[in-house]
């Protein structure tokens, strides 16, 4: 008997198993890699995974970390973001070591990151419930900021890490000065971290969290005790600062622009939306809230 008679599928145009490929959820997508060489061939395949990522991403969802009390097992729910209330999934990803919590970035084209307590940082597929460990950090220093994002122009992601010093002589209380800062590309052929230079010398908290928006990593910082919006290009790999609008609190997406925030007393919020990053100009608006304590 011939391997077309035992596997009917493999005997389907190439076209049409792309199709069919495209309309599967991720859960099944995964699946296929096991199946036969020709079906990994499709899923592994540069060009299909962006044309599938791509086709993900027209549909964005609401992603929702929870973690659990007594075995600290991590819990992604994710739903509809046109329909909160509809098409709920629940995927777990256990922790690498037992009783530790890890506090993931936003989702960066799918992917997110977190950073060990170990000097490493992971990287993490929540549909797909796959972990990576990046190589260690070198550096002495046990505290360290890391920022997660992507390249659109030659399609590459980075992680970006910056030690951090508690000098009361060169920050403000309680803030961190950023030093030692260092790249790792994804997929590069060296493995290794990279030593880049900042010439703007600031000061970031040390659970402070980027967004990543059209090739740039923007952050919340401070600059000679004045707060800033700190912009990291990560094609490029420099850093640029941009002043604030007002007085904020945090910083969010605004469909797909950078938003800075600040909550008043009866439950509205004003936003400062980024409308032009090479101009810095910003537009301003105010989400009406029900009130709560």
């Amino acid at each position: 008997m011939t391997r077309s008679q035992t596997y009917p599928l493999d005997k389907m145009p190439l076209e049409m198993k792309e199709e069919i490929c495209m309309k599967l959820e991720v859960e099944c997508i995964t699946k296929l890699i096991a199946l036969s060489k020709s079906w990994s061939s499709i899923v592994r395949n540069k060009i299909f995974t962006n044309l599938y990522l791509n086709q993900s991403l027209a549909r964005p969802r609401i992603l929702i970390s929870l973690i659990g009390v007594q075995d600290m097992q991590h819990f992604f729910l994710s739903c509809s973001q046109e329909d909160p209330s509809s098409d709920h999934r629940t995927v777990s990803c256990n922790p690498p070591r037992q009783g530790n919590w890890y506090n993931f970035s936003p989702p960066v084209r799918g992917l997110m990151s977190c950073m060990c307590d170990n000097n490493k940082v992971m990287i993490g597929n929540p549909s797909t419930r796959q972990l990576i460990t990046l190589p260690r950090v070198k550096t002495v220093r046990k505290d360290i900021l890391h920022f997660f994002g992507y390249d659109p122009v030659k399609g590459e992601y980075k992680v970006l890490c910056m030690t951090v010093s508690r000098n009361p002589t060169r920050s403000r209380s309680g803030e961190a000065v950023t030093e030692e800062h260092q790249v790792f590309t994804l997929g590069a052929k060296r493995k290794k971290w990279r030593k880049i230079e900042c010439e703007h010398l600031h000061y970031a908290h040390p659970r402070t969290q980027g967004i990543c928006s059209n090739g740039v990593v923007y952050y919340l910082a401070w600059v000679e005790n004045v707060r800033f919006l700190i912009c990291f290009d990560v094609g490029s790999e420099k850093f640029s600062v941009m002043e604030l609008p007002g007085d904020v609190e945090g910083l969010s997406n605004y469909g797909e622009k950078i938003a800075v925030t600040k909550m008043i007393i009866d439950g509205n919020i004003d936003l400062w939306v980024l409308e032009d990053a090479s101009k810095q100009k910003w537009s301003k608006t105010t989400i009406v809230t029900s009130s709560w304590i």
